[in-house]
């Protein structure tokens, strides 16, 4: 799951028309409930049924009205307005016994009697306005009965304990229990509370997958129990696991490493079983408690046993029901031949109103025989829920028993329109549909939970389980898989579309909720009774959201399958296009960069040449070159760039034309060639710099108005234009945040922000980057940004002065060196060498300025080239080889001059200046150095510019530098010039400091 960043809007105010009762405040006007000045989450259907009911409060308000109010020209069974109020009930939390807000009017309607005042004046809410939060938040809970003392003992257990497993039969009231115990911790899990419901996944091995999604980490995971754990670390959160049964090997391999690991936060698990860890700590959730049978009881008597009090509260929720002292007993035998199991206890509760509690009695009695024991005494309980469920199925109707078993094709929850296309398998129209879904919510098979402007339904764990087993032993179903797959395609074919208009929050949150479904579509239509042709289309449509929400690990394997069965079926080459760009992107990202990804982008090219897609080919070869620049062939992707920029001159497409545009002027200011790379970025500057929300993304997969800022300090920075460069750099960081895209984000500090901090010495703003980087990864784990933040950290610590801190340098570079991620390699050992100088360890400067050299040249990084070789000429210098030292800088100026390089000819020129005024060649070194430093006009807070400053000052009141020893070099040496210990320049000090 792609986390925005939670903005409010506080103290929004205006006069307004507000119905308030209790702690809720109802505006009509912009159809919001406020419980305590927060927004409560409504459908459109079930706000128009409160704000009726409470603008006639007092007055019994008729089916009919509610129903045209709510549904207007529509004819519906009652069964609909049932599932609404009962929704709105419980979003009021309006549960009890005796109702609080909305009473039941037998047969006739519903009647609002809490008292309301009404007022005109303004109105102040804290209103939501970006995406959901980053993490998957368990359901609210209101009115739990029975479990209070449980809720409290598990409380104190967590707070003492690392981990906890509630175990006990399906129906228990597992969730229900895990739930309320998240909500009293909340306050004390400073990082919040993540829910992965279990239940979501057939297949054990999406455990990682469902665990890092639900906790809203992304990139490259292929070991997800590792990426969690690493998120899970530095965090004091609450995890709850919930349904582990099916998935339990995984599930108590993550534990046993949860809890040998240094972490905050805590585990709750629920299970049939317990997970078996060395220190978990076991809760067996017993059956609510129930009165015996055959004791006389009042009302009041009987209402203090939970078992039936929530017999009763279901009851009335789906009836006119009354409790009654002559209901008693019979209530009391229903709860115990239920064995107090809550789920049960639901699923007969929802049949008052067909059978009164005597009349269900005696149907248990006679039908199922509950409460006769077995040979080996009571029935177990998971038999006892599982022959309450038979039973429930068996008073269903035949439509609405064919229906219940459709509905478990969906792995996740659903909306009616789902619902309405699978039942299409079984010849069941629309109207059955809807009608069914409201008869089996009041019946507790199927629970309805509001969600935007409409209902989303969902069959629990054990239900599902047993509606699986109906539909697979119905004929008249046999096609409900195929139709759940075609249903999935539609939705995500849909996503594309809406991509390029919804808000990316609403349209990460509408589909991500998703993939649940979307997994068991792919591996039904890939399996052996599935559909090849149909698994490939529904790979291609998920492309979208595994890109938007950078699942790659996860996206990697299915596009690597769909490759894979596009050779054995009929698939057209602009699929396999599709497919294999994705995962020549999903591998761009990955730890090491491989062969893999060239084949993958060879074969983008192959097929979309075949199919004739100028956009396609432009893309694979746009994306082919990054990859090329990424493991440093400079000259091989400018070849294809320029092949691409002419594909995008003959279609004349703008976007097209720009993005490879883009590309190719990134490639050009790596080999050097500024000239040609900077009007070419300029301009793109200018095209979207007034871009204003979501602009279409490019082959990098990230937005392109950021890309060209991430682009461009690079070349501004080299050309001396160091506060333009920095402050471009900080706008792509940025407008990165403001996308809440994370890859961008990464690309944004890894490319711009922290080469040109660096660069320009500005620490603060290093530390700064470097801190971003690194959250950031803990979310979005790009592995090849891992040793890139560690290089960064390490040359930080080394300008403060840590000598610890070159080896960590140096280990960084042979991690990006070993993944293949050598773009700018050169200059990275440049800096090691330069770390190495400051330290006196001229050997191992000279073998890294030496390797830093053999990189560049390899790879056509000309760009960097005179930077090398002015550090080579300090390796040289130090060395006690002062003239080799001097002509080597005369070649590096030379170089810096011929493309263009303004930071680096300073630099030179501040070294040649040095040299000279301590060697009586003062005029020199002051016509050099005044000539290069009247060239800028900014940046003189830069360690350069500094430093050319000063030198020019001593020369022009005649001192004399004296070259240092080499044993003297150093930071130390630094100071004595006066120089900030920062500069990489300053290799002479005064005689006279």
């Amino acid at each position: 799951m792609r986390a925005a960043t939670e903005t409010r809007q506080r103290g929004t105010r205006r006069p307004e028309l507000t119905y308030c009762f209790g702690p809720f405040r109802l505006v009509p006007s912009r159809q919001l409930l406020l419980l305590d000045g927060r927004p409560v989450k409504l459908g459109g259907r079930a706000f128009e049924l409160l704000q009726l009911l409470v603008q006639r409060h007092g007055e019994l308000v008729s089916k009919k009205e509610l129903m045209a109010a709510a549904w207007p020209g529509t004819f519906l069974h009652d069964s609909n307005l049932k599932v609404n109020m009962w929704s709105l009930r419980r979003s009021l939390g309006d549960t009890q016994i005796e109702p609080v807000y909305i009473a039941t009017v037998a047969r006739r309607g519903y009647k609002f009697i809490a008292e309301v005042q009404i007022s005109i004046g303004e109105v102040e809410a804290d209103l939501a306005l970006a995406g959901p939060p980053p993490l998957s938040n368990p359901p609210l809970l209101r009115g739990i009965v029975g479990r209070e003392a449980e809720i409290v003992d598990i409380t104190d257990l967590l707070t003492d304990n690392r981990h906890v497993t509630l175990a006990g039969a399906g129906g228990i009231g597992k969730t229900t229990v895990a739930v309320a115990v998240a909500q009293a911790l909340a306050p004390h899990c400073r990082d919040g509370i993540c829910f992965v419901d279990l239940a979501t996944i057939s297949d054990p091995t999406l455990f990682g997958a469902a665990l890092v999604t639900a906790l809203g980490i992304r990139g490259n995971t292929d070991n997800g129990l590792a990426a969690a754990l690493d998120y899970l670390r530095p965090r004091q959160m609450l995890l709850i696991l919930d349904n582990c049964e099916h998935v339990l090997p995984a599930a108590t391999i993550f534990a046993g490493k949860f809890l040998s690991d240094t972490s905050p936060s805590r585990l709750l698990a629920t299970s049939r079983e317990p997970l078996g860890t060395a220190t978990e700590h076991i809760v067996r959730l017993g059956s609510l408690a129930s009165p015996r049978s055959g004791l006389a009881l009042s009302v009041d008597q009987a209402v203090r046993f939970p078992a039936v009090q929530l017999f009763v509260r279901r009851a009335a929720e789906w009836s006119d029901y009354r409790f009654i002292d002559d209901d008693c007993e019979a209530v009391a035998s229903i709860c115990n031949a239920l064995d107090g199991l809550p789920l049960a206890i639901e699923l007969a509760a929802a049949q008052i109103g067909r059978f009164n509690p005597h009349e269900l009695v005696a149907v248990l009695d006679q039908t199922l025989g509950f409460r006769a024991a077995s040979a080996e005494g009571t029935p177990p309980r998971h038999e006892t829920l599982m022959t309450t469920i038979d039973w429930s199925f068996r008073l269903l109707s035949q439509k609405e028993a064919t229906l219940f078993g459709l509905l478990s094709v969906f792995s996740d929850a659903f909306d009616a329109e789902d619902a309405v296309f699978v039942a299409a398998a079984a010849e069941l129209t629309p109207i059955d549909v809807v009608t069914g879904l409201g008869s089996l919510v009041t019946k507790s098979l199927v629970s309805a939970q509001a969600r935007g402007a409409s209902l989303r339904y969902r069959l629990l764990d054990s239900t599902r389980r047993y509606a699986a087993e109906r539909r697979q032993a119905d004929p008249v179903c046999g096609q409900a898989l195929r139709r759940h797959a075609e249903r999935v395609l539609a939705l995500f074919e849909r996503s594309e579309a809406e991509w390029n208009w919804r808000e990316p929050a609403d349209w990460t949150q509408r589909y991500l909720g998703r993939i649940a479904d979307l997994r068991a579509a792919l591996s039904w239509a890939v399996g052996e009774e599935g559909d090849p042709a149909l698994g490939i289309r529904l790979t291609v449509a998920a492309i979208t959201l595994w890109s938007e929400t950078s699942i790659l690990s996860e996206a990697q394997a299915r596009l690597q399958d769909a490759l894979a069965l596009a050779k054995t079926v009929a698939c057209d080459d602009l699929s396999k296009t599709k497919l294999a760009c994705a995962l020549g992107w999903s591998l761009f990202y990955a730890r090491k960069m491989s062969n893999e990804n060239e084949v993958a982008w060879l074969d983008a090219i192959a097929f979309a040449r075949r199919a004739d897609s100028i956009e396609y080919q432009q893309r694979a070869l746009v994306g082919f070159a990054f990859y090329l620049l990424q493991i440093g062939e400079v000259a091989r992707a400018i070849t294809y760039l320029e092949e691409a920029t002419a594909l995008a001159d003959r279609d004349r497409d703008l976007t097209a034309t720009s993005e490879a545009d883009r590309a190719l002027a990134w490639a050009r200011a790596f080999a050097g060639e500024l000239s040609k790379s900077r009007p070419v970025l300029d301009r793109l500057a200018a095209t979207y710099s007034l871009a204003e929300g979501r602009s279409r993304k490019d082959a990098n997969e990230v937005y392109r108005f950021i890309t060209v800022r991430f682009n461009l300090p690079f070349v501004a920075w080299m050309q001396g234009q160091a506060d333009y460069a920095a402050r471009l750099a900080r706008d792509a960081v940025e407008a990165a945040d403001r996308s809440g895209h994370w890859v961008s984000q990464s690309n944004a500090l890894g490319l711009a922000a922290l080469p040109v901090a660096l660069e320009t010495g500005n620490l603060d703003a290093l530390e700064s980057f470097t801190m971003r980087l690194r959250r950031n990864l803990e979310r979005e784990r790009i592995s090849r940004w891992v040793p890139v933040e560690r290089y960064f950290s390490a040359c930080l610590r080394d300008q403060r002065g840590d000598p610890r801190a070159v080896d960590d340098i140096r280990a960084a570079i042979d991690e990006l060196v070993e993944c293949r991620f050598l773009m700018r390699i050169g200059s990275y050992l440049a800096v090691l060498a330069r770390a190495y100088l400051r330290q006196g360890r001229i050997a191992e400067a000279r073998d890294t300025i030496t390797r830093a050299i053999g990189h560049q040249e390899r790879q056509g990084e000309r760009w960097c080239r005179s930077e090398l070789q002015r550090v080579d000429a300090a390796v040289l210098f130090h060395a006690g080889e002062p003239l080799r030292a001097e002509q080597q800088l005369l070649r590096a100026l030379t170089e810096a001059r011929a493309i263009g390089a303004m930071t680096f000819q300073l630099r030179i020129a501040n070294d040649l200046a040095a040299r000279w005024i301590a060697t009586d060649r003062r005029p020199k070194a002051i016509r050099l150095l005044a000539s290069i430093y009247d060239e800028f006009t900014e940046g003189f807070e830069t360690p350069d510019l500094v430093a050319a400053s000063r030198l020019l000052q001593r020369a022009a009141d005649g001192e004399r530098l004296q070259p240092l020893s080499p044993a003297g070099a150093g930071a130390r040496s630094r100071r004595i010039a006066g120089l900030p210990p920062h500069s990489p320049s300053a290799l002479y000090a005064s005689r006279n400091s």
